[in-house]
């Protein structure tokens, strides 16, 4: 079933909705690859079989509550070197599409999660096709828990879980395409500072001592931002470094 949303510029002016599906992710790219698909197109389920996290996770979601989708950008002046700015932009426009919802504290966890009152309510994926050194296309997933009211896994939560309060799915990713687009739009810009700085000021963790394990020890430190990279920096007693995404845990 096709529709589409009235008030995004350009995002989201053409919507597949699958009642259920294997990823949407993985939809979306089997998509793109049998036919031209225009930029904004999301596809938007209620359920995931094999919904995909970081890591190889598994996103666990429960029939008819969450939001979950995948949308087809086109950052085709973005650097490569500079992709990570695409995990940054879909954060803070998920955070923001939240905080119209609640006053409870929203933070971003490096690299790509959402943390409400301390505990995860979304998460990004987002997978990037590069072509010739450049960005050709990059689908963009979220999967964010709206109206459970139970949750099963430990630290994680739900928009209605902490608020109490149901919201419309479908009003709901409509003011999230509005929040990307706006995003989405100063990435286009080049305005890379601003977003860069919009990330840090919500950055999880920030400036704050906390436990941490890499490859070689379990060891206190204290986030300092992310590099030019997307790296994260940690200051580590007297040293600072960087870690990939693969390359560190938080503990505690």
């Amino acid at each position: 079933m096709d529709k589409f949303f009235a008030k995004p510029l350009f995002l989201g002016k053409k919507v597949i909705f699958l009642t259920q599906c294997h990823s949407t992710n993985d939809e979306l790219s089997s998509l793109i690859k049998k036919e031209s698909v225009p930029e904004g197109t999301v596809i938007y389920t209620d359920h995931q079989f094999r919904g995909r996290g970081q890591r190889g996770d598994k996103w666990e979601d429960e029939p008819g509550k969450s939001i979950l989708f995948s949308i087809l950008l086109k950052p085709n002046a973005l650097p490569v070197s500079s992709q990570y700015l695409l995990n940054l932009i879909t954060g803070l426009a998920v955070l923001n599409t939240l905080k119209e919802k609640t006053t409870v504290s929203l933070k971003l966890k490096w690299p790509n999660d959402i943390y409400l009152n301390n505990k995860k309510i979304a998460g990004v994926l987002i997978e990037n096709n590069v072509k010739g050194g450049k960005i050709e296309f990059s689908v963009v997933g979220i999967g964010l828990n709206l109206n459970q009211k139970i949750i099963k896994v430990h630290q994680a939560t739900s928009l209605l879980f902490e608020t109490g309060v149901f919201s419309n799915r479908d009003d709901f990713l409509e003011n999230l395409l509005i929040s990307m687009e706006y995003w989405y739009l100063k990435l286009t810009h080049g305005r890379y500072p601003e977003i860069r700085e919009a990330y840090h000021y919500l950055l999880l963790w920030k400036d704050e001592v906390h436990i941490f394990r890499d490859a070689h020890s379990v060891f206190k430190g204290v986030i300092k931002g992310i590099d030019e990279y997307g790296g994260l920096i940690i200051e580590k007693e007297d040293e600072r470094l960087t870690y990939g995404t693969k390359e560190i845990q938080f503990v505690s």
